[in-house]
């Protein structure tokens, strides 16, 4: 009965809104660890590539459910620096931007963007 209860919407146990809120909790559950096995991948990914990167090298990714741009930059080049992504999206790191770090000293520049996409399966045999 707990199963029930958690996908029923209120006090309406039909059928089709049992079925209809267990398939939406089940797609949201697996949005999830889809998006934590990705970030974990391109955080493996970054490592990896920060490596092989010189400074002023950079790497963009741009997929269809993934966008992600690495940059390895001296840090006095930080300051100012307008960052253009996908769809006009813009980052800006202004000139009083405050660090520890040295001028010459490297860091990189990682930015990413995740699309959900659900996709609507037949998960009846789960609950």
């Amino acid at each position: 009965m707990e199963c029930i209860d958690l996908f029923a919407d209120g006090n309406d146990f039909s059928f089709a809104t049992i079925e209809k809120n267990r398939n939406i909790y089940y797609q949201k559950q697996m949005a999830n660890q889809i998006a934590a096995e990705v970030s974990k991948t391109l955080s493996l990914i970054t490592s990896a590539l920060n490596i092989h990167l010189n400074i002023g090298q950079n790497m963009t990714m741009n997929l269809s459910s993934v966008f992600m741009s690495l940059e390895r930059i001296s840090f006095q080049s930080l300051t100012n620096k307008l960052i253009n992504q996908i769809e006009n999206a813009q980052i800006y790191i202004p000139s009083n931007f405050d660090s520890n770090l040295t001028d010459n000293k490297p860091v990189s520049l990682r930015v990413c963007f995740f699309f959900h996409i659900f996709v609507k399966h037949d998960l009846k045999e789960m609950c």
